[in-house]
């Protein structure tokens, strides 16, 4: 999803755009031990983004799966790292938006 929505931003001309993804939090043994580590060397041509990346964006979009119906932990312990550009005013004036997915059994969207 994030691929597509960076690619239509790249049709609208005259704007830079740049992929990153969170860093990791799961140590690599679980990630082989689960077989997610095959899966995320799918996604080893996108750099891992660091808070001060945001500092000259124009514009923030946030994408991530769900986890019991919240963001993933990945995303969630960047956003918690953003205070410092928060308190200082860095990130005042950007663009933001936010995309999710959610389509898999108990991913936040059960009737209660």
């Amino acid at each position: 999803m994030a691929e597509a929505i960076a690619e239509g931003a790249r049709e609208l001309g005259g704007a830079q755009v740049e992929l990153f993804q969170v860093p990791e939090l799961v140590p690599v043994e679980i990630l082989e031990k689960t077989g997610a580590k095959k899966a995320r060397e799918t996604f080893s041509h996108i750099p891992v983004v660091k808070t001060s990346d945001l500092v000259t964006a124009d514009a923030i979009i946030f994408g991530t799966p769900t986890r019991f119906g919240n963001m993933c932990g990945q995303m969630r312990n960047f956003v918690d790292q953003l205070g410092g550009l928060w308190s200082q005013n860095a990130l005042v004036g950007k663009v933001g938006s936010a995309f999710t997915s959610s389509s898999t059994q108990h991913g936040g969207q059960e009737p209660r």
